[in-house]
């Protein structure tokens, strides 16, 4: 079973975790945001599985609806806050894995300057990571070694990159961390190929 952990904005739980990626599920309470906080060593990606996210930066903001995605480099401070009354719930991978790589500017909740993550709180549901439907999301595992498996595949919108890379002249253009639209890893593949097998979470709007 999966254990929550519980937040002063909501509850997380670990949805999947390898070497080189960790994905949390958030669930944001209405109106609620997390502290405008930076991850000085790794990069993270959110995405939209239900509900309105307004994502804001320093000198800017974003707003995110299902489906929708959003790569943040490290060292960039940013805050996510749900927009409606209705609970926003999010992925969060992380790559490199470490959920205390993190430095908090501002906070409602009084944590500025700790890096304390949560408490346990209760099991929930276990999680069928070969097909799940979170919020307005279809999300399942997909693992491509060939072109071709690419093409045979079921199309999605976004994929969420755990193992694998799409490389070209010993560079990785896409790899663990990195959340791409379909469009765009259909590009890289026609152009690069795959030199090794890629493995991640698809996911699809309802």
């Amino acid at each position: 079973m999966l254990k929550t952990i519980k937040k002063p904005w909501g509850h997380e739980y670990l949805l999947y975790q390898n070497d080189e990626v960790a994905i949390w599920h958030l669930f944001i309470n209405p109106y609620h945001q997390t502290s405008l906080h930076s991850h000085p060593n790794k990069k993270t990606g959110l995405l939209v599985l239900d509900g309105a996210a307004k994502i804001s930066f320093l000198g800017s903001e974003s707003k995110l609806f299902y489906g929708e995605k959003i790569m943040i480099r490290h060292g960039v401070f940013h805050r996510t806050k749900s927009m409606t009354n209705n609970t926003l719930q999010l992925l969060e991978i992380e790559n490199p894995v470490n959920k205390e790589d993190i430095v908090r500017l501002e906070d409602s909740y009084g944590r500025e300057g700790s890096t304390k993550m949560g408490d346990d709180g209760v099991d929930i549901y276990q999680f069928d990571i070969r097909c799940h439907t979170i919020g307005n999301c279809h999300i399942f595992f997909k693992e491509f070694n060939s072109k071709d498996s690419f093409y045979d595949s079921e199309q999605f919108e976004n994929f969420m990159i755990t193992k694998g890379s799409i490389s070209h002249l010993g560079f990785s253009v896409a790899g663990p961390g990195d959340i791409i639209g379909y469009s765009n890893v259909k590009i890289l593949i026609d152009k690069f190929g795959l030199s090794n097998n890629l493995e991640g979470l698809a996911i699809k709007t309802c």
